[in-house]
């Protein structure tokens, strides 16, 4: 069987010879359909500019793209009503720390010092200019355990707090600039283009604690069915290279892939403007994913020995 090294490698050597619309035609194969699930945000542009602009076709995948609420509820469909699913690595160290045979099977988005996608906002009448003072104070989280949250708890950690002394509250990212405002959370870990609004609003800006994981550090992926994956190399290496292509043309082409990301968002066209696109890369290793279950470890969120180069296929 072949490795996704070698398949990759195979692909990209065809799509330098011929444009992959004209492989897939002399192949004349029909395209292999996959079952893909996302959230709506800009991190998963690539995926929506590469299902318009044709570019999964024409690496010869037909891709259906399921709009989910919370990400880490797709694991239990992988392999069954699903192929492959958006993620984060938590969502793959949890779901491996459950026993079940999930992998990483490319990256997605990268946090990193020059483009920071995270903070933590304190509302500006509480005094707070600093992690290391939120001690009795309580924080609002997209997701407990999730992995804006794990990162929270290490930057917290490691600005000398107990986390177990701090308050966290459940609330989506577009109701955290309200209940900031109202004082019903004195912080929260917010995201883009959140964090800029509550910061042009006056809101203090703690820091990004993502970084205290790694720098860069993985922040989402995509998983798929351990089994699935490794019996599907040549579908993986298409959808590498595709989110690929798709990487270039959001680059070279800023103005379409925003007009992508309007249509399925449903954003205002003022606030699709005012986004600050995250890293994207598709580039997912051992190292990414062992960063962060370290980082659930040294929380405490994680019990169960982990072998990270299990968790990524190879």
């Amino acid at each position: 069987m072949l490795t996704r090294r070698t398949a990759i490698a195979g692909m990209l050597g065809t799509a330098a010879a011929y444009p992959a619309s004209r492989v897939l035609a002399q192949g004349g194969a029909a395209p292999v359909k996959i079952r893909v699930a996302s959230v709506i945000s800009a991190a998963w542009l690539p995926l929506w500019v590469a299902k318009d602009k044709g570019i999964f076709l024409q690496h010869g995948l037909d891709v259906e793209i399921m709009t989910v609420q919370n990400l880490s509820t797709t694991i239990g469909a992988l392999g069954r009503q699903l192929d492959i699913s958006g993620a984060t690595a938590i969502d793959i160290v949890k779901a491996a720390a459950g026993g079940l045979d999930v992998v990483g099977v490319s990256g997605n988005t990268f946090e990193t010092a020059a483009n920071q996608q995270m903070r933590l906002i304190a509302n500006s009448q509480s005094g707070i200019t600093s992690i290391g003072q939120l001690h009795g104070k309580t924080v609002g989280t997209p997701s407990i355990n999730g992995v804006v949250h794990i990162a929270t708890l290490l930057g917290l950690k490691r600005a000398g707090v107990d986390p177990k002394g701090v308050r966290f509250l459940e609330m989506t990212f577009a109701n955290m600039a309200d209940q900031l405002k109202a004082q019903r959370v004195d912080a929260v870990e917010a995201v883009e283009p959140f964090v800029s609004a509550m910061k042009k609003a006056g809101q203090i800006d703690l820091g990004d604690p993502m970084l205290q994981v790694a720098d860069p550090v993985t922040l989402t992926c995509w998983m798929a069915n351990g089994a699935w994956a490794r019996a599907n190399p040549d579908v993986i290496a298409r959808w590498i290279a595709a989110l690929d292509e798709a990487r270039a043309f959001i680059a070279a082409h800023p103005k379409d892939a925003r007009e992508i990301l309007a249509k399925w968002t449903r954003l205002p066209g003022e606030v699709i403007e005012s986004i600050v696109l995250p890293t994207y890369g598709t580039s997912l290793t051992a190292k990414d994913v062992a960063a962060w279950v370290e980082a659930t470890r040294e929380t405490g969120q994680l019990g169960t020995a982990l072998n990270a180069s299990s968790l990524v296929l190879k």
